[in-house]
């Protein structure tokens, strides 16, 4: 692939920059970008920036070593005991099974807090992908998308588009975070305590929607710690790189292939904090800057809500989608009319917010037909049929608002506000993001009232290298999380190199197939592309 163009001076695509935490100095720089019709490669960025020189002071005499060499991905000498989930899982996701895929599934016990040497187990519950292509004699690329949804079920829409060529080489084993989808799904909070929250209490009487939506969540948490006690503190990130560590155990092998996505990347990092000579590959797709803290990471996620929104209005305003000329327009008034208390159907804000920023973090479909989708519901529901905005409102829910993803992503958040800093927030980011700041906001209430936890220990000596891959409109975690995490690799005293993708939606990896072709090499050797990747939309 020959490139069209070369553009000396210009920034990296996006708007990634240094976030730096602690005594840790990296210097964001410019990179030369190389931009071609397709998937282009960039040459890296400052090396001050991905790679180890520049790290402390500068000297041209010595540099970090590089890994002495991967380690090869073995296959399970000790494998799980699987059976054929082909059909069930492909149907839940309303996708038809790619030809001659199989998916099977399993589930092996774990300890509940091998941390702090609590006793009990848990039920961890995993999903093999295969093809008549994939050599027997391979090992797996684990992957998990952590709090984010199910592993489970982002692993078959992943293989309904590029994720079967990831086949060719390797199976892939999905596995799902403690208490979601298939490892022992919970259930703690009452009917009422759960619409309460997804509503945000929009419909309690008085004029403080914190203090109305803190006395709910104040009893959810109490429900859900007594529900999972005595493994309340066991439900962190730490603790689900612990379910990975022992699959590796059962398995027999002594490293492992990670892909994490999303809160899965947190998981893969955490991973390789507490086992950094058992990582033999690690892709980080879409992560959040490590250790931020409760309202950082909220606000990551509101910044990439306005931008996903930004680029689907352009997008649509573009292709004359049902919306009209002015996309964002039209939804600012539907949203004024939820606020008011006459959402579509009844709707509130916030149900309207996430059916939204879920359709747009999780499209179904091709790049058109989600935004037509979108496009088409919002604009039914303005017309008074409410039912595609409903199917959304819905969809949403059950993706993304479990009781098992209440209670790990509360166990992750970190250094939570105060109600009256949640109050500040509410105004502020209000006028800021107009359509999705007030909900921002109010969302950090749901974590207050839970009990405190730690980050993970940042990885040291890791002996791979590591690729990253980040989005540039992603309304789940933002897109400023990979510089962080550049940071943290060099740390940990390897390199990185990056694959930057220009569309919509949460994954780089799940969504565009631009990013197959570094990722499979990289898996395959251990060794790193020789650029950066530049994906357009």
């Amino acid at each position: 692939m020959k490139p069209i163009a070369t553009l000396g001076g210009m920034p990296f695509p996006g708007s990634f920059r240094a976030l730096a935490r602690g005594p840790r100095r990296v210097a964001a720089a410019i990179a030369t970008v190389v931009v071609a019709a397709g998937c282009a490669p960039g040459i890296a960025a400052n090396p001050k920036y991905a790679t180890d020189s520049g790290r402390g002071a500068v000297s041209t005499a010595t540099s970090t070593p590089a890994p002495r060499g991967p380690a090869q991905v073995q296959a399970p000498k000790n494998d799980l005991s699987w059976h054929d989930c082909t059909s069930k899982l492909f149907s839940e996701m309303a996708v038809a099974p790619p030809v001659g895929v199989t998916l099977d599934c399993a589930t092996f016990d774990a300890d509940l807090d091998p941390i702090n040497n609590a006793t009990g187990t848990v039920t961890i519950g995993a999903v093999r992908a295969r093809s008549p292509q994939t050599p027997p004699d391979a090992g797996p690329l684990v992957i998990t998308t952590g709090s984010d949804l199910p592993s489970s079920v982002q692993l078959p829409v992943w293989l309904t588009r590029a994720g079967t060529d990831m086949l060719k080489s390797r199976p892939i084993v999905a596995i799902d975070r403690r208490g979601i989808g298939m490892s022992g799904a919970l259930e703690c909070r009452d009917s009422s305590d759960r619409r309460q929250m997804h509503n945000q209490a929009q419909f309690e009487s008085g004029d403080d929607p914190v203090a109305n939506l803190a006395e709910i969540v104040t009893t959810a948490t109490t429900s859900c710690t007594d529900t999972i006690s005595p493994g309340d503190s066991s439900y962190d990130n730490s603790h689900a790189a612990e379910d990975i560590e022992r699959l590796r155990t059962t398995w027999d092998v002594p490293a492992l292939a990670l892909l994490g996505i999303g809160n899965g990347a947190q998981v893969a990092l955490a991973y390789a904090g507490r086992h950094p000579d058992k990582v033999a590959r690690l892709v980080l797709d879409s992560p959040i800057p490590p250790a931020i803290n409760a309202e950082g990471a909220q606000l990551q996620q509101v910044k990439g809500e306005q931008a996903a929104l930004d680029a689907f209005a352009a997008q649509c305003a573009a292709a004359n989608c049902p919306l009209g000329p002015d996309p964002k327009g039209a939804i600012d008034a539907i949203l004024v009319d939820a606020r008011a208390g006459r959402g579509p159907g009844g709707a509130s804000t916030a149900g309207v917010t996430a059916a939204i920023s879920t359709a747009l973090g999780f499209p179904t479909g091709d790049r058109v037909s989600a935004a037509n989708g979108l496009a088409t519901a919002l604009a039914s529901a303005r017309s008074g049929d409410v039912n595609q905005l409903n199917n959304l409102i819905n969809r949403s829910q059950s993706l993304r608002e479990t009781d098992g993803q209440f209670v790990n992503k509360c166990s992750d958040s970190l250094n939570r506000p105060t109600p009256d800093r949640v109050r500040e927030l509410v105004v502020e980011w209000g006028k800021e993001f107009p359509q999705f700041g007030v909900v921002g906001a109010l969302d950090l209430v749901k974590c207050l009232s839970w009990p405190s936890g730690n980050a993970p220990p940042d990885p040291k000596n890791l002996k791979v290298d590591v690729l990253l891959m980040g989005g540039q409109n992603d309304a789940v975690v933002g897109n400023e999380g990979v510089p962080a995490v550049s940071a943290t690799v060099i740390n940990a005293g390897v390199a990185s190199k990056r694959v930057v993708w220009q569309g919509i939606g949460h994954g780089v990896s799940i969504h565009t197939p631009c990013a197959m072709a570094p990722m499979i090499g990289y898996l395959d050797s251990g060794h790193l592309p020789s650029t950066d990747t530049y994906c357009p939309a």
